[in-house]
Parts: structure tokens; C-alpha cells; sequence
């Protein structure tokens, strides 16, 4: 068919938004077969098991639906990227279509790669993490194909990394190197749960991060600890003993300027915490503890920068005795960052911290780094979302601050400059990650409405070239 002019998609945009969200219903049961034979493909990308594979029968699917899909070869998995529409207003869709290793098979359900509908729900590995969620803008643009038959008026760039387990070292690097492709008005993505929160509900923000390996080393070899334990160096005390000057009496960073760069919070975050459902966070008891450590567990949560001491290793842990002085120690530190902190100011105190303090012998890697971002509730955008979640599911989202975060985000925030929205298609107890993997199929077809939804709505705000969201 012809294009549509202006006015015309304008007066089909207004009153299509109830076909569309029928179409989806209409055509649920076969996005879930789609889903399937998509999470049925490994896709593993520690090992490369199924990647390309599964890259190549995702790019078949888009291509089914009318997008012309091709590979961004990165060096390591491709980037799965198309292009719907051409407008300047532009929308980029990010996903991941890699999966973490299923693990031990006898602790699943059902088998991780046969995608199995039970209680409501798709188990598999991969269902929720990012398939599912992912898929759904696919089939968002699929419905909206049935009912508009033409590609929307503005423009949707679709990109689905390979690697977003293995930490986006390569599709970072590609971005970095083609920033230009990227650039779009906003970052859209469903790569989440909404963690306590059983309603739909939208993230603000994804906190930075720092991760960091400490070494310390001893003697070339074990010495007899009766002899020698009080007379050579232990690294094992030594990386403890550090460790312990990087945190006060209650727990807070104690690296000096740690916090100097941080902005002031606005006011508005701190009420999207205070109204958070009363089951966000469950009482400590039900995690297997005794107590948090703060007193004000969600405060911390969100408004606090923080370490946490992912791990330690050293020395002999095996079954009995083994008297001897350990020859080295491995710590692993994770930086939970706010807005202005920045890793790589961090991981320079970090270092004059323990010089200052006489650890200049402890060496720090850097393994992972990414600065925090964050957008306003009164983001176009943010609006948008709020709105067609709103529609969707018949009552309004709940605002979360933040989530933790990293990888391929931090490089959208700090190389191209994106404003970056994460809107989970996911329930609570997703389990991602684990053998209990599964996604609500609830979850699943209302995520695609809300795709298509927002879909709608940033068409009609960019036919009329308003900042806010259009109407509904």
C-alpha cells in the first residue's frame, strides 16, 4: 500500500491503539512458539555454543517480519542490528540474545534448551534472560505490521548483542569505533525484572560500577606455619588487614574523596523510594539473615555508593591440616557508583588509598568499569513509558530509582551520549541465571503490548513534533 500522508497516520495512529493490543492477544499463542524455537538455540556465548546459529535464525526472523537484518561483525559474536522506519526522531532497541551456560542439567525442572510451559510460565534457560523480553519488541513490530501495514513514522533501530554475558568487551569496542550508527534520541530496553515489585515497573536509573581483583603475594613457596607463621609476610592477613581499612565502623567506603564527585540527589528519588510496594524489599529473615546492615536497607540501596567484598582466596581451605604460610592472596571488590562518581577516579583513590596506607605492594586489576546513568521522570520518554504500562496493564507502573548495572549501558552513557530507559517485561522471581529460569507468559504478552504501545505513542509525538508523549 501507499504510504500513509501525515494527517493520515495521524487520525490511524488515535484510533488504532485498541487493534493493536488485540492483534497481540489475537496472535499470542504464536509469539510463544517464536519464543520457543528462539530460546531452543543454545546461544551460549562463554563457550560459543549456538551463538551464530541463533544469530543467523533471529536475523531470519526479523527479516519475516519486513526488516532488512544483517550482522555487525564484532571480531567475536555479532551484533544482530535493522533499521524500521526513517525519521530524525529515532528510538534504539537494545537486547541480548546470549545466554549464560545452563549448569548442571539435574538441577532443572525441565531441560534447559526444550523451552516448557508450566504453571503459567516458559522455563528454560534463556526464556527470561533476555529472549523472551527481547522477542517482544519483534512481535510488538509484528502487530503493528497486521494492523498500520507499513513500517511506523518514526525510526526504531534494533540491535541484539551476542556477548552482553561475557561482559561486551567486543560490542563495546564496535560501538566506540561506529558511534555515529548509534546515535539515536533515546535507549529502550526490557534486560531486567522489576526485582521486588509485582506490578509493571520502570527503572530511572543503573547505577556505575567498579570491579576490581586485588593480589597480594608472599614467599615463592610454603613454609612450615609452625616455624615461619609469625616471621614472613601472609598475604591472606595482609589482603585482609586492607581490605579492613577501606570501610569504617559501619561498613561506609573510607577511601578518601570517594564521594567528592558524587551529585545531590534529587529530591524527586527519594519519593519514588518512600512509595515503593511494602513487599519491595522482604524482611532480612526471609534472605536466611539475622539482620541488614543498615538500618535503612532501601536508603542504602539506592542513595549510598558502596563496596562489597565479592570474594577472597588464599592460602590452603582444602579438607584437615595443612600447616604452611600462604604464598599469595585474590580479593574481588565491586563499587556500586552514583551519578558523577566516575571508575576511573575511583580505581586511582583506590590505589593512593592503599599506598597511603602501606599496601603499596597490593596490585589492582581492573576487570569491569562503567559509569552510572540516569534520566528524569519527566523524560519524553519516561512519560511515554509510564502511559503505555499504564494502558497495558491497567494500573500505573511503580518508579524504582535504580538497578545495578554495567556492561554495554555504561558504554551507550559515556561513548555515544544516550539517555538510556530500562522497562522490565519480567516478574519478580524470573530466576534468571539459575536452573529455575522461567517467564510469565502474563508478563511475556503484556511486554509485547507495551512495546507496541510505546511504539504508538512516539509515532504520533513524532508526527507532531512535541517534546511529551502525544495522545493516547
Amino acid at each position: 500500500m501507499a504510504s500513509r500522508t501525515e494527517a493520515e497516520w495521524i487520525a490511524a495512529l488515535e484510533t488504532g491503539g485498541p487493534a493493536l493490543l488485540a492483534r497481540v492477544e489475537e496472535r499470542a499463542d504464536e509469539y510463544l512458539r517464536w519464543l520457543i524455537e528462539f530460546a531452543s538455540i543454545p546461544s551460549v556465548s562463554a563457550t560459543g555454543e549456538g551463538v551464530r546459529e541463533c544469530a543467523g535464525h533471529l536475523r531470519e526472523r526479523m527479516r519475516g517480519i519486513g526488516l532488512d537484518a544483517e550482522f555487525l561483525e564484532t571480531g567475536a559474536h555479532p551484533i544482530v542490528w535493522a533499521s524500521a522506519g526513517a525519521h530524525e526522531r529515532k528510538l534504539l532497541v537494545y537486547g541480548h540474545y546470549d545466554v549464560v551456560p545452563a549448569g548442571d542439567a539435574d538441577e532443572w525442572p525441565f531441560p534447559p534448551f526444550e523451552p516448557t510451559v508450566h504453571d503459567g510460565s516458559l522455563w528454560g534457560r534463556g526464556v527470561g534472560d533476555s529472549k523472551g523480553q527481547m522477542i517482544a519488541h519483534l512481535c510488538a513490530l509484528a502487530a503493528w505490521m497486521d494492523v498500520f501495514g507499513e513500517l511506523p513514522p518514526f525510526q526504531i533501530n534494533f540491535m541484539f548483542d551476542g556477548e552482553d554475558e561475557i561482559g561486551c568487551g567486543d560490542t563495546s569496542d564496535y560501538i566506540r569505533a561506529n558511534v555515529e550508527r548509534f546515535r539515536a534520541d533515546f535507549l529502550y530496553t526490557s534486560d531486567a525484572s522489576t526485582l521486588g515489585v509485582w506490578d509493571p515497573g520502570l527503572f530511572l536509573g543503573i547505577r556505575g560500577a567498579l570491579y576490581v581483583e586485588l593480589h597480594a603475594t608472599g614467599a615463592d613457596i610454603e613454609w612450615h606455619s609452625g616455624s615461619y607463621g609469625s616471621i614472613l609476610p601472609n598475604p591472606v592477613t595482609r589482603m585482609a588487614q586492607a581490605i579492613g581499612t577501606m570501610l569504617d565502623a559501619d561498613g561506609r567506603v573510607a577511601i578518601a574523596g570517594f564521594r567528592d564527585e558524587m551529585l545531590p540527589i534529587p529530591e524527586e528519588l527519594y519519593g519514588f523510594a518512600e512509595r515503593l510496594p511494602a513487599g519491595f524489599l522482604p524482611p532480612a529473615e526471609e534472605f536466611g539473615v539475622r539482620a541488614f546492615e543498615r538500618e535503612d536497607p532501601l536508603g542504602s540501596m539506592f542513595f549510598e555508593p558502596r563496596m562489597c567484598v565479592c570474594g577472597i582466596e588464599g592460602g590452603y581451605t582444602g579438607e584437615g591440616l595443612k600447616m604452611a604460610v600462604p604464598t599469595s592472596a585474590t580479593a574481588k571488590l565491586d563499587f556500586a557508583l552514583l551519578p558523577g562518581q566516575r571508575p576511573s577516579r575511583v580505581a586511582e583513590l583506590l590505589r593512593a588509598h592503599l599506598d597511603r596506607h602501606g599496601y603499596d605492594d597490593i596490585g589492582i586489576t581492573v576487570l569491569s568499569d562503567a559509569p552510572p546513568s540516569g534520566v528524569s521522570s519527566d523524560h519524553r520518554l519516561v512519560a511515554t513509558a509510564i502511559d503505555a504500562l499504564h494502558e497495558v496493564w491497567g494500573r500505573p507502573p511503580v518508579v524504582i530509582p535504580s538497578i545495578g548495572g554495567g556492561g554495554v549501558f555504561a558504554t551507550f552513557v559515556d561513548a555515544v551520549g544516550l539517555d538510556c530507559l530500562l522497562v522490565p517485561y519480567a516478574q519478580p522471581d524470573m530466576q534468571e541465571h539459575s536452573a529455575q529460569e522461567h517467564l510469565s507468559l502474563e508478563w511475556f504478552v503484556n511486554g509485547i503490548k507495551t512495546s507496541a504501545e510505546i511504539f504508538r505513542r512516539l509515532s504520533l509525538s513524532a508526527l507532531s513534533g512535541a517534546e511529551g508523549a502525544g495522545s493516547a
